[in-house]
């Protein structure tokens, strides 16, 4: 098991990170292990266990302190990641994306500058399947975006809660009804991407697949 190929900066910074928490949780269970075996295994040696820890103040501030450390460092790339993935205050956005969430399909409203127009998006069904289409994630209009330019998504719901994740954009947001959220995206090459909708949102949850075509940006302007 692994990670999707990355196509944003934000999914590769994840995969690092990933990482790096990995590597850390090693370590730590490594030190854990050293002293579970320190203490615990004289007990079963023929010599008796004479020692008596009744007082470790030094022991205790160790185990505190290194843990919260750790977690502090940690949490520094996190909040990182989550401050770029959002929406940039003071940047204006040349393209704009609402995506709206119903029982079951995605619509989607696209804001270029003068221009906008909106569309609904459905699973094909398999009886209209391209012989290349993939069964249950292939949808009748795909949300095309450009590739390298900064894209402002924002999304909603008219219903119940659903959400929109594309996992190798690292991209996942909640949709909310009466809230509208905000979120920042480039994406790095072209291509197309499957998502799906990751919250429970009713009998046919699993028929809201998402599929985002990314195109060159003269290519983008001209299919607007």
């Amino acid at each position: 098991m692994s990670f999707p190929d990355p196509s944003t900066v934000n999914m590769k910074y994840m995969i690092l990170y990933h990482g790096c928490v990995m590597a850390v949780c090693v370590v730590v269970m490594s030190f854990v292990s050293a002293g579970f075996y320190y203490i615990v295994m004289p007990w079963y040696s023929e010599e008796p266990f004479t020692k008596c820890y009744t007082k470790g103040e030094k022991a205790e501030a160790i185990w505190t302190g290194v843990p919260m450390i750790f977690l502090f460092l940690l949490s520094i790339p996190s909040h990182v990641l989550l401050y770029y993935s959002g929406s940039r205050k003071g940047c204006e956005y040349l393209y704009n994306l609402k995506v709206v969430g119903h029982q079951w399909y995605w619509s989607y409203e696209f804001f270029v500058g003068a221009k906008s127009f909106s569309f609904d998006s459905y699973m094909t069904p398999v009886s209209d399947l391209p012989l290349d289409g993939y069964m249950f994630m292939d949808v009748d209009k795909r949300c095309v975006l450009p590739v390298s330019r900064l894209i402002r998504v924002l999304y909603t719901s008219v219903d119940v809660v659903h959400s929109w994740f594309i996992p190798s954009f690292g991209f996942k947001n909640d949709c909310i009804p009466g809230r509208i959220g905000s979120s920042s995206l480039v994406i790095n090459e072209p291509g197309i991407f499957y998502g799906f909708c990751t919250e429970l949102c009713g009998a046919y949850h699993s028929e809201m697949p998402i599929v985002v075509e990314a195109v060159p940006a003269l290519e983008f302007d001209s299919w607007l």
